[in-house]
């Protein structure tokens, strides 16, 4: 029987709530020693502000432990703005990026267009908020960065890592929401959609190179996904095939992975972070006001889990 220690804080009346809970045969309560630290960060699109919050409180107070960092859609945009210490930087572009029209824009999407524009967005924040790279690299000298990202031809995932040359493209094929963004992204001759497709909780991937340690921020509650036997069984007949495979493929992984964070293999322990009930941020077209929302219950969370667990790695 898995030992856990589950903390809950929440405001009445306010949603600010979240849940940090601990899994694992071998957990000791006062420390949580590990050969192999690693970090892992849920997409969401907008709903990525929590992890935002989070990892802006792990800057501030400079808490950079983990030996291994892994992301996938907007959590692969969290982690390089944590790996190059650009303390604000996710939350600006979630705030400022990705509410602009030329960003997210339905009418275009019903025009035949992008529903998201990543080719826009990655431009406009490599003009307007360069990304340190080179800090980056130093930071992560001795460490990995792997950007998850979907095959479109398997639907297997491949795991990117983090180059001076590439790491744009790289996020770019993490963040390619299929059907939004029209077309694939191409690395190296391959064609990419987003990662939460194929390994939407990566956590599987990081045991398998190592990590006994596994630190996984969630942007929202296992209840929010919605069980296989729910799913329309009649895509083909109606012409939604490839889609029906596409929610199929996510759900069936991230059940996976939440599987294994409840009942990790031994010898490993798990900590997973995660809003109690759903953020009020969407996966798109979210107000800025429940951005900024979500975005200090992520400052909440952070500074709770540096008060109550940094001391113990």
């Amino acid at each position: 029987m898995n030992k856990q220690d589950e903390y809950a804080v929440s405001a009445e009346e306010t949603d600010k709530n979240f849940r940090i809970q601990v899994t694992g045969n071998e957990y000791l309560p006062q420390n949580l020693p590990a050969r192999k630290l690693t970090l892992i960060c849920e997409g969401g699109g907008q709903r990525g502000i929590f992890t935002a919050g989070i990892l802006d409180s792990f800057m501030q107070q400079k808490f950079f432990p983990f030996h291994a960092l892994l992301g996938v859609s907007s959590g692969a945009q969290n982690l390089i703005s944590y790996a190059c210490e650009q303390s604000g930087y996710a939350r600006d572009a979630i705030f400022h990026y990705s509410t602009n029209k030329k960003f997210y824009n339905p009418l275009r999407f019903a025009r035949g267009g992008h529903l998201i524009d990543l080719d826009w967005y990655f431009d406009a924040l490599n003009q307007d908020m360069p990304l340190n790279i080179e800090h980056g690299l130093r930071r992560l000298a001795g460490r990995s960065f792997h950007m998850c990202a979907s095959r479109r031809e398997t639907l297997e995932p491949d795991y990117l890592s983090f180059h001076s040359n590439d790491v744009v493209q790289s996020l770019k094929a993490s963040c390619a929401i299929p059907l939004f963004y029209r077309r694939p992204v191409v690395l190296d001759g391959v064609d990419y959609w987003d990662g939460g497709v194929a390994d939407s909780l990566p956590v599987q991937a990081a045991h398998s190179w190592g990590s006994d340690c596994i630190v996984v921020i969630r942007t929202q509650p296992r209840e929010s996904i919605i069980p296989l036997n729910r799913l329309p069984r009649n895509w083909r007949l109606r012409g939604l095939q490839k889609l029906g495979s596409l929610v199929e493929s996510y759900v069936e992984n991230y059940n996976a992975a939440m599987n294994f964070i409840e009942n990790p293999p031994d010898a490993v322990k798990v900590i997973d972070i995660a809003p109690i009930k759903p953020l009020k941020s969407r996966l798109l077209g979210s107000s800025l006001e429940v951005l900024r929302h979500d975005y200090q219950l992520g400052r909440l969370c952070g500074g709770y889990f540096l008060e109550n667990y940094a001391s113990r790695f």
